[in-house]
């Protein structure tokens, strides 16, 4: 009973007198905040997992248990250094500090933070930070607190991760968690997968290294060969990263359950493969090559940024004077099946080609064509205790996969579509998901060789191969339902798949109150614009309300929610504009704050404590001059505003991570392996 329930019920007593001393243990917050959608998906074979699974995995992966005590003065040591340095930057910098930047195109992210100290502020700053400093650290106590876990939960978490039966990967389409087998998940990730022969060959530990430490010699001669080349962030934050990045250099396999998609004939889900690049030897190359390939990247002419781009574009149009239809082609896994020197050939001749270069004169062809071959031909990656070198395409999860795989269609319907604007009104795809109004012809026998001889040319590109849906009048396409009305409109309204699991945020996840209001505007705003009709568009805000609800939130904290977020809504959508790019020119103003961070415990002090800290003791402390008037030599310190800036604890996808199978306690994925392997 305790094992499978929580709770040990004393056979003396009856059943009632039981459950009331039960209900009596409970906290007031699992009154409070109870929620009746706890579902996650059950993939083991005979429903095998405990019974009160659902009670922990129906929380949901982003879900925080709170720390068993709150933030304490030891916990806060980096963050105050962190907070006297930005104070002493702010002072050194005082003359520049919040001056407008001219416009400029928006800033590399590839740089290796500074960890100059600057001096020391003058010695009325000084004191006031010290005096700040020791405040909160006062008010810090690391108390115990009350976990928002109850005791069956807490113990489900602490079995399930020294568990070595299961394992709790995230289903595809942000689906939801699934319980498995741990035998299950290894053996489908290898049938799957890693032993497909044409996609990965494995290696031994000692080829794994060999190949990885030859691979990180290429990285530096590239960078010693293309120096000049390279600005002096890019430059350090490839050569930094690289090195830091030999200590353990293999991206970390994992897979995710397609859910949505249909079983095999021995009743399994598909999966798709995933690496996680972060430690591994090409990941700090891989992410200049994103950052060159994707102004390429969005130039392309059946690029889009999201579904509400593609719906303004649609909802413009007027299907009349000849007969449409709606068609969707999906490429079948796209990444894997990208033939890589067919790949390296086609972007070779593309990124040389005299029109590409003046139309994007950013990048050397030859740097960044040899950066683009070292990550395709370098992605070597661990599963448990075994190695794997990828032999074809890009690895789904790497940073320029999006790229490279889009752009390297995209140079064929660069030549092929042309041909065929005849029987296409229109095209977009979203990398490996296409789109497209077909136009057809009056004779039946005409258009249905038309169609043939279309997705016979479509799969006609070095071995890639596209899915075709039937063509039809209305159809679902990504997160839109799109549909062609009678009088030739095109409509939209929110797709929503089946095996969605709602796992919103339960009220009681450790979380700064903030992020239910982000969660709500984020969800109105994506309702009502993907949504042509108005009663469509309340329809689901209704069901969206309703859906939080039943995670335990309540309707007096929703309401007034809801209505700023729908006027919020409104007044974005009214002024939108498809023409402002991300790449232009953009003003930037610099910040005007001082940033205090501390980890978030809802036993903590609020936020408004912490500004209230800062006024006292910073802003204009008793008989004293405002903070803004002190001469920092250049200039006077340039703000008074203080930003609190809340970081989180582990969330239970993190406490039940199955990425690193390695530090797995269960049997070593090899003795999975068919005897033949």
């Amino acid at each position: 009973m305790m094992e499978a329930y929580g709770f040990d019920p004393d056979p003396s007593f009856t059943a009632r007198h039981n459950a009331m001393i039960q209900l009596g243990n409970l906290p007031l917050w699992s009154y409070r905040s109870k929620a009746t959608n706890l579902a996650f998906h059950d993939l083991t074979k005979y429903r095998s997992l405990p019974p009160t699974t659902s009670c922990l995995l129906g929380l949901g992966s982003k879900f925080i248990p709170t720390p068993l005590k709150t933030t304490s003065k030891k916990d806060m040591e980096q963050n105050i250094s962190r907070f006297y340095r930005d104070i002493c930057l702010a002072a050194h910098f005082a003359h520049s500090w919040s001056v407008e930047d001219k416009p400029q195109k928006l800033p590399s992210k590839l740089r290796v933070a500074s960890n100059w100290q600057p001096p020391a502020p003058n010695q009325e700053l000084y004191s006031r930070t010290m005096s700040f400093m020791r405040a909160v650290e006062n008010a810090l106590r690391g108390r115990t607190a009350m976990p928002n876990l109850l005791p069956q939960q807490q113990a489900l978490l602490s079995s399930f991760q020294t568990s070595t039966e299961y394992v709790f990967p995230h289903a595809d389409k942000g689906l939801g968690l699934c319980g498995i087998l741990y035998e299950s998940y290894c053996q489908d990730a290898l049938r799957n997968h890693l032993l497909v022969e044409k996609d990965y060959r494995r290696l031994s530990k000692e080829e794994a290294w060999s190949l990885a430490n030859a691979a990180h010699k290429s990285i530096m001669d590239w960078l010693h060969s293309y120096r000049r080349l390279l600005s002096d962030d890019a430059y350090s934050y490839i050569y930094k990263k690289t090195n830091d990045n030999l200590e353990s250099p293999f991206g970390f396999f994992y897979t995710m359950y397609k859910l949505h998609k249909q079983k095999d004939k021995d009743g399994n889900y598909p999966t798709r493969p995933v690496c996680s690049d972060c430690a591994s030897i090409t990941h700090a190359l891989g992410k200049w090559v994103d950052e060159q390939l994707q102004p390429i990247f969005r130039s392309q002419r059946t690029y889009f940024k999201n579904s509400y781009e593609l719906k303004l574009l649609l909802s413009k149009m007027r299907l009349t004077g000849r007969r449409y239809s709606f068609f969707k082609y999906d490429a079948v896994a796209m990444y894997v099946n990208i033939n890589t020197d067919a790949c390296l050939d086609e972007l070779s001749k593309y990124l040389r080609d005299a029109n590409t270069r003046a139309k994007f004169p950013h990048y050397d062809p030859d740097m960044l064509l040899e950066a683009i071959e070292l990550v395709m031909r370098n992605n070597i990656m661990t599963f448990g205790d075994l190695f794997f070198l990828q032999l074809s395409g890009v690895a789904m999860g790497i940073s320029p996969a999006p790229p490279i795989a889009s752009i390297f269609y995209a140079i064929f319907e660069n030549i092929m579509l042309p041909n065929w604007t005849h029987c296409i009104l229109f095209v977009r795809r979203f990398i490996d998901d296409g789109f497209a109004i077909w136009i057809h012809d009056p004779d039946p026998t005409v258009d249905d060789e038309n169609w043939k001889l279309f997705q016979k040319e479509v799969n006609s590109f070095h071995g890639l191969s596209w899915d075709f849906d039937p063509r039809t009048q209305s159809m679902d396409y990504m997160d839109m339902t799109v549909t062609i009305e009678e009088d030739g409109r095109i409509t939209t309204s929110l797709y929503e798949k089946e095996m969605n699991l709602y796992q919103y945020l339960p009220p009681n996840s450790c979380h700064p109150p903030g992020v239910l209001t982000g969660l709500i505007m984020g969800g109105v705003l994506r309702i009502l614009q993907l949504c042509s009709d108005r009663n469509d568009a309340d329809g689901h805000i209704f069901n969206f309300y309703h859906r939080l609800i039943s995670r335990g939130h309540q309707p007096t904290n929703l309401l007034p929610i809801f209505d700023k977020a729908i006027t919020n809504a409104e007044a974005y959508i009214a002024n939108y504009s498809t023409s402002t790019k991300s790449s232009k020119s953009v003003a930037r103003k610099k910040r005007d704050s001082i940033y205090f961070h501390i980890p978030y415990h809802p036993e903590d002090p609020r936020a408004k404590h912490w500004q209230e800290l800062w006024q006292k003791h910073m802003v204009q402390p008793m008989g004293k001059s405002p903070l803004t008037s002190i001469d920092c030599g250049t200039a006077t310190f340039p703000t008074d505003k203080l930003t609190v800036c809340y970081s989180r604890h582990l969330n239970l996808g993190n406490f039940l991570s199955y990425r690193k199978l390695d530090k797995f306690k269960g049997r070593a994925v090899s003795t999975f392996l068919p005897s033949k392997a």
